[in-house]
């Protein structure tokens, strides 16, 4: 199973968070083994967000390892040509390390500015997922479709693979990313339940599509920390934690209304992998045994001292890590 790091985007009031902070992550991350670094996208945000197409490409000039992905972008947003470039370049810039997730998104406060309504996302996010493929694999294309029109465009330099990771938690979503893309990003609020009805239902629409199960990953982001004890880590990380998660309740996003949740440490802590690194290693041992190839933890939140997210990815990198290589 190979670990990645969901870097921390968020600004607040108190001006804990520097966007500079990330470069000191990904160097830590490099050192004690983790395999990417991804970085997500979101808009309308009040106390700040960092934009991941531009601090990727930062990213990149600083290691010489890590893949580097979205997780994910909303491809609705952009014109397709100019969305292929920018990805072309970070991995051009990173020697072939970019990697494109890419989710419909699902605030309307995100997508309006931009032009896109609710009932167009789904049309104008396949029909750019198409495109980009076409313009990282093909010498030119052309286009005519019902959002955007092109005629013999090319991105150069072209890359040599660039792969697609969709996210999405309903079975429709599921098979889109089977069909579509080469990993599924399962939804960050799925419980072990749920993971393995998804799991299984994507594990059918790649036979149905008839491809290789080995060529296409399950990734799925954990909300962790390590410490000495679970006690340790919870009062290290829930103000922080919760904090996150009452932007989520403001922003909209369906998990509390679908799993009938408060804003709870105790609720929501199917979510999370904390504790020892044995007590880390063991749950992310039964994600494994469901059959995800690829798990993205994000160990720094809104508010949280950089001190401590560096130890925690020191930490899990030394001593969670080997248990699975």
């Amino acid at each position: 199973m190979k670990f990645g790091v969901f870097l921390n985007q968020y600004y607040t009031e108190e001006g804990a968070f520097e966007v500079q902070d990330i470069y000191e992550q990904a160097e830590v991350m490099e050192e004690v083994g983790f395999d990417s670094a991804t970085l997500g996208e979101r808009h309308i945000h009040e106390e700040g967000f960092v934009e991941p197409v531009t601090a990727l490409a930062a990213i990149a000039a600083r290691t010489k390892r890590l893949e580097l992905g979205t997780a994910a972008m909303l491809p609705a947003l952009y014109n397709p040509l100019h969305l292929a470039e920018q990805i072309a370049m970070i991995d051009e810039i990173s020697g072939g390390r970019a990697a494109f997730g890419a989710a419909l998104g699902y605030r309307e406060r995100e997508l309006a500015p931009f032009g896109v309504d609710m009932d167009e996302r789904v049309g104008k996010f396949l029909e750019s997922i198409s495109i980009l493929k076409r313009l990282w694999s093909e010498e030119n294309v052309t286009h005519d479709g019902d959002h955007w029109s092109f005629e013999d465009v090319f991105v150069s330099p072209r890359p040599d693979e660039i792969p697609v990771w969709i996210g999405g938690h309903a079975d429709i979503a599921i098979k889109r990313a089977a069909y579509r893309g080469d990993a599924w990003i399962a939804s960050a609020s799925s419980t072990t339940e749920d993971l393995e009805e998804q799991i299984s239902v994507y594990e059918d629409a790649l036979d149905e599509f008839g491809m290789n199960r080995d060529e296409n990953d399950v990734i799925l982001m954990r909300d962790c920390y390590v410490a000495d004890s679970v006690t340790e880590a919870r009062e290290e990380i829930e103000p922080y934690l919760l904090n996150l998660y009452q932007l989520y309740a403001r922003w909209g996003q369906t998990y509390m209304d679908e799993h009938e949740v408060e804003i709870d440490y105790d609720e929501l802590d199917e979510k999370f992998v904390i504790g020892t690194p044995e007590e880390c290693i063991e749950q992310l041992q039964i994600y494994e045994d469901l059959g995800v190839d690829h798990v993205l933890i994000r160990c720094q939140f809104p508010g949280q001292p950089q001190d401590s997210a560096v130890e925690c990815l020191e930490r899990f990198g030394k001593e969670v890590i080997p248990a699975f290589k």
